[in-house]
């Protein structure tokens, strides 16, 4: 595809709070177009916000290359893992509010994590089950500290979406964790569903609610959610993965089908939102703005400040924080299918990547994509 300009129109801009849409350079068309052409990749738009809210958008390939369906800034994707990020943010605003202490034992409260226990290899092949050496605190299941496992056994087969958020954790209570607490770093989206939990039970409302109400209805994020609507649904972006050359559709395997359906699918903290380009950049600006957008304040500095420092212990190379990776810069988290967003609280700035590819994308776009995005922001 032909590099697609996005042109700022008047509601554009008061959706953005002022925010203008400047010419993008060819850079990134020029490293990524080789790979449309040549099959290797169906296309990315990509996002960057600088201080002062103006964007810049650029958009190559195809969000459905059969009918040639560019993409744009309201393509719908599935976000995948950046919606630990936002659960984490959810979290930390009743930290703000001091209904939530990061260092309270997860039993507090979720009664139910009290029984939790720890499975040990012994001689023969026998593993028993022990009491964990420490209680499992929030910080540690929301920085992959808790001993828990990635999915359970239930999710790898029917999907990360088969239970609602309080009945998931109280089925984690019966898989054992591998490790005692605080001991292995280990990527879980069951530590950020254990957050999801811990958000219902302070708040009495459904984790997704909390979210729609303190996060997405302030930023104006309209289309981020973890069901679609049916225009919503047409405006999904197809999956792709490439195999012998060819760019080859796909299905979205973690995920029950049709998205639609609110009735047998529930929300899911450590992957499950959907959302658009035009959305998921106000989350990062927020994060960027220390907690702060057009006016409203979503979390306070402090809380942002936590989620720029590595919560992960001294020793651990892997920099995880409260739902986010970070180096105490940049605050950043992918997904699955390639997506990635970045805020950084030094300098202002946002910047999403989106995309949705089921196998591996070419560490060369994803390097090319920065490179550019850091000569422009050097200006």
């Amino acid at each position: 595809m032909i590099l697609r300009r996005l042109i700022c129109t008047a509601a554009l801009i008061c959706l953005l709070c002022g925010a203008a849409l400047v010419r993008a350079q060819d850079s990134i068309s020029a490293a990524v177009q080789p790979f449309v052409d040549q099959g290797l990749f169906p296309g990315l738009i990509s996002v960057t916000a600088d201080k002062d809210g103006h964007l810049t958008v650029e958009s190559v390939g195809w969000s459905n290359i059969e009918s040639a369906e560019p993409m744009t800034m309201d393509s719908v994707f599935w976000i995948a893992s950046m919606t630990k990020g936002i659960v984490g943010a959810g979290l930390m605003i009743l930290v703000d509010e001091g209904l939530v202490d990061l260092d309270a034992p997860v039993e507090t409260y979720l009664p139910e994590f009290a029984n939790i226990r720890v499975a040990e290899p012994g001689e023969n092949g026998i593993v028993t089950l022990r009491p964990p050496k420490t209680k499992q605190t929030v910080r540690q299941v929301m920085c992959h500290m808790g001993g828990l496992r990635f999915i359970t056994p239930t999710m790898d087969r029917y999907g990360i979406d088969v239970f609602p958020a309080r009945a998931l954790a109280t089925s984690m209570v019966d898989v054992p964790l591998f490790a005692d607490p605080g001991t292995q770093f280990s990527y879980s989206n069951l530590g950020i569903d254990v957050g999801a939990a811990i958000i219902e039970a302070v708040t009495g409302f459904p984790f997704e609610e909390f979210l729609q109400k303190r996060i997405f209805d302030p930023l104006k994020m309209y289309d981020t959610s973890f069901w679609l609507t049916e225009d919503q649904n047409k405006r999904l972006v197809t999956p792709y993965k490439v195999l012998d050359g060819r760019c080859i559709p796909e299905t979205i395997a973690e995920l029950r089908y049709p998205f639609t359906d609110r009735q047998h699918r529930f929300a899911e903290g450590g992957g499950g939102l959907f959302s658009t380009p035009r959305d998921i950049i106000k989350f990062y600006q927020m994060i960027a703005g220390k907690g702060q957008y057009c006016g409203k304040r979503i979390l306070s500095e402090e809380a942002v400040r936590t989620m720029a420092t590595k919560q992960t212990p001294d020793g651990t190379d892997n920099p995880y924080s409260v739902g986010m990776w970070t180096d105490g810069e940049w605050i950043w988290h992918g997904g699955a299918l390639g997506t990635e967003g970045r805020a950084n609280i030094k300098t202002g700035e946002a910047r999403i990547y989106m995309v949705q590819l089921a196998s591996s994308v070419d560490p060369k776009i994803k390097e090319s994509w920065n490179a550019v995005c850091d000569a422009r922001a050097a200006k």
